[in-house]
C-alpha cells in the first residue's frame, strides 16, 4: 500500500483507455473516513456545489482527494441486483449531475461503476473535474454504467431507448427526464422488465362469449318473452305471525349511598422532637467563646516559637598571616551529620565561613605561589582561625 501524507492508498481503480491519471481508494488515517484519490493533477481541484458528487476536500502532492460518504458502497457490488425503481432514481441523479457540469463547463472524463458510490436511493459520482484527453463528458461511460447496474434486465427497461438516444445526442435532457418520471409500466410490462412470467388465462376466460343459437331456438325464445310481458302480474301476500316472548323491563335499582368519613386524627402516633433544654443552650453559649479563645492563644504561641525548620549555621572568621593575596578554602574531612561539600572550594579567605554542624573539620588553604596549608579546626570557634602561610 502507498501513502500520501496522512492518506493511505489501499486499492487502485482501473480507468478505461490509456489514462494519464491514476485513481485510488484510500483512507484518512486521522479520521478513518474512506477517500477517493486522483493523481497526478498539477492544477487545483474545482470547487463543487453539485448534489450527488464527491466534493474535493484536499490537494496534496499533485493529488486530488475527495471524501466518500459514511456507509456508502461501490455500485459494482450491487450490479444486476437493483430493482427498477431504485435504478431509475440513480439514473436520474447521474443525468442531473452530467447536465449541471455541462452548464458550468466542468469536465467529467470517467464515468464507471467503480467511481460511483450508493447508499439507499442516493448515489455519488466521483472524479468530477478530472479531464480525459479523449472526451470532455463521458456519455458512453454513463450508458455502459447503467447497462452494468441493470444486468440482464437492461433490454426490458422502459426508458432504455430514450437513454441510448440521449447518449448519442438524439434526445434532449428534458425529454429524457420526462421519460424517467413517467408512471410505472403496467403489471405485465413490469413483470417482463424484471424477468417474471405473467399469465393471461384469467383475462381471456373473462372475455368468453356464449355459444350461438340456431334460428328455431331463437324464435321460440322471443315468443316466450312476449307472452311473459302480456301476462298480468298477480301478487300473493303471505301473513306470518311470529310469537316472541315478552321481555320483562328491568326495574331500576336506586343508587346506593356511600358515606366516606375522614378522621381528624391520623391512624398512627405522632412523635414530635423534644424541645431543646435551657441548660444545653447555656452550655453552648459558654463553649463557643472558650473554643475561640483557645484557638487564638494557640496561634499566638505558635507565632512566638522559632521555627525548627530553620537551619543553624556556625560562622568562623578566618585570617591570613602574613596578609596578602586571597586564598581558597577546601574542606577535606567533616564531622558526622555535616553536608558540607568535600574537596571543593567553599570560600575565599580572608573572611567569614559558615559551617552547618559543630565538630572538627580538616581544611586545606591554597594561595597562588605558596605551598598549601592543611589544618584541623574546631567549630564553633569564637576567636576565629589564623592561617600562617609558608
Amino acid at each position: 500500500m502507498e501513502s500520501l501524507g496522512h492518506y493511505l492508498l489501499r486499492e487502485r481503480i482501473a480507468l478505461p483507455g490509456v489514462a494519464a491519471v491514476e485513481a485510488f481508494e484510500g483512507q484518512d488515517v486521522r479520521t478513518g473516513i474512506d477517500v477517493l484519490v486522483f493523481k497526478p493533477l498539477p492544477e487545483p481541484p474545482p470547487k463543487l456545489s453539485i448534489p450527488h458528487t464527491l466534493s474535493w476536500v484536499d490537494c496534496e502532492e499533485k493529488a486530488w482527494i475527495a471524501e466518500i460518504p459514511v456507509g456508502a458502497v461501490r455500485t459494482t457490488w450491487l450490479a444486476g441486483r437493483v430493482e427498477l425503481a431504485r435504478l431509475t432514481q440513480w439514473c436520474k441523479q447521474l443525468l442531473t449531475v452530467l447536465n449541471r457540469v455541462q452548464e458550468q463547463g466542468i469536465p467529467v472524463g470517467y464515468i464507471i461503476p467503480e467511481l460511483i458510490w450508493a447508499r439507499g436511493s442516493r448515489v455519488w459520482l466521483g472524479g468530477v473535474g478530472v479531464p480525459n484527453p479523449e472526451h470532455t463528458w463521458d456519455f458512453v461511460g454513463l450508458l455502459n454504467t447503467i447497462k452494468v447496474l441493470a444486468g440482464e434486465a437492461y433490454p426490458a427497461l422502459p426508458w432504455r431507448e430514450a437513454l441510448e438516444n440521449y447518449a448519442t445526442g438524439q434526445l434532449e435532457f428534458a425529454a429524457l427526464i420526462e421519460q424517467l418520471e413517467a408512471p410505472a409500466p403496467p403489471r405485465q410490462d413490469l413483470a417482463q422488465a424484471q424477468g417474471e412470467p405473467f399469465s393471461t388465462a384469467g383475462a381471456d376466460s373473462s372475455r368468453e362469449t356464449p355459444p350461438a343459437l340456431d334460428e328455431s331456438e331463437a324464435q321460440a325464445l322471443v315468443e316466450a318473452e312476449q307472452k311473459d310481458v302480456l301476462k298480468p302480474a298477480h301478487s300473493k301476500s303471505l301473513k306470518v305471525h311470529i310469537s316472541e316472548p315478552a321481555v320483562s323491563t328491568p326495574t331500576a335499582t336506586p343508587p346506593r349511598r356511600i358515606r366516606i368519613e375522614e378522621r381528624l386524627e391520623p391512624p398512627f402516633e405522632v412523635v414530635e422532637p423534644p424541645l431543646p433544654s435551657r441548660r444545653m443552650a447555656l452550655v453552648w453559649l459558654w463553649l463557643i467563646p472558650l473554643l475561640l479563645l483557645l484557638g487564638g492563644t494557640g496561634l499566638w504561641l505558635r507565632s512566638r516559637v522559632p521555627s525548627s525548620t530553620q537551619a543553624t549555621v556556625y560562622p568562623v572568621e578566618f585570617r591570613l598571616q602574613p596578609p596578602g593575596p586571597s586564598a581558597s578554602l577546601v574542606i577535606i574531612e567533616t564531622p558526622e551529620g555535616s553536608k558540607m561539600p568535600l574537596n571543593t572550594e567553599v570560600a575565599q579567605l580572608p573572611g567569614q565561613v559558615e559551617f552547618d554542624k559543630p565538630g572538627i573539620y580538616r581544611i586545606r588553604v591554597r594561595v597562588q605561589g605558596r605551598m598549601p596549608v592543611e589544618s584541623l579546626i574546631e567549630v564553633p570557634n569564637p576567636g576565629g582561625v589564623t592561617i600562617t602561610l609558608k
